[in-house]
């Protein structure tokens, strides 16, 4: 696994960063294909400004791991319980992910759940950069690679970051879409066109 650590309005000492490092590295226990080498773990720590609460840090843990990205976000009094609660945390997103019923083979085309066997996945790296913030209402801005996937795993990736939502590009209608969890907690689906009139 390579590992890259962010801090943001602090400075972790070295023995906060070995600790972070112990931990998350001891992931790749649970799984050969999270201990794959080109598995990347991103890690963020940063200091809250909210005065409202006594969650003084916001620790996140993203891993890119083959085919998948496994992400878990969770707000701390310390830099240590946080990492300690975020990798309890990617301990249970990494076993959804290995237990996953659809995966793509080696050249990336789609198995079925019907025909799925043990398979050997090469990675397919997530690439994620922040833009440089620019004068707006938006806090923060990430831009992504969309790799075509079917609808279920798109319902899979939401699952695994943990988010209400996950935009992708739909491998069958090429289309963008975004799944999304609703308030009665099935999963909705927006299909997106270009309107060229």
């Amino acid at each position: 696994m390579l590992f890259t650590i962010h801090e943001k309005n602090l400075k972790l000492s070295d023995f906060q960063k070995d600790y972070v490092l112990e931990k998350v590295d001891h992931l790749k226990t649970y799984g050969e294909r999270v201990d794959d080498e080109s598995t990347q773990v991103r890690i963020d720590i940063q200091t809250n400004k909210l005065k409202t609460t006594n969650k003084n840090y916001t620790v996140q843990v993203t891993m890119y791991v083959p085919h998948a990205v496994v992400r878990a976000e969770v707000f701390s009094q310390t830099i240590e319980e946080g990492i300690d609660v975020a990798v309890e945390k990617l301990k249970k997103q990494i076993e959804r992910y290995k237990s996953r019923k659809n995966r793509r083979d080696v050249s990336g085309k789609w198995i079925p759940a019907s025909t799925l066997e043990e398979i050997s996945a090469t990675a397919v790296a997530a690439e994620s950069q922040n833009v440089p913030e620019a004068v707006s209402t938006f806090s923060k801005r990430k831009t992504f690679t969309l790799t075509p996937m079917h609808e279920e795993e798109a319902i899979e990736q939401l699952e695994l970051l943990g988010h209400s939502f996950y935009a992708f590009l739909n491998e069958e209608t090429e289309r963008f879409n975004i799944a999304y969890m609703r308030d009665d907690d099935t999963y909705g689906l927006l299909d997106f066109g270009l309107d060229r009139s």
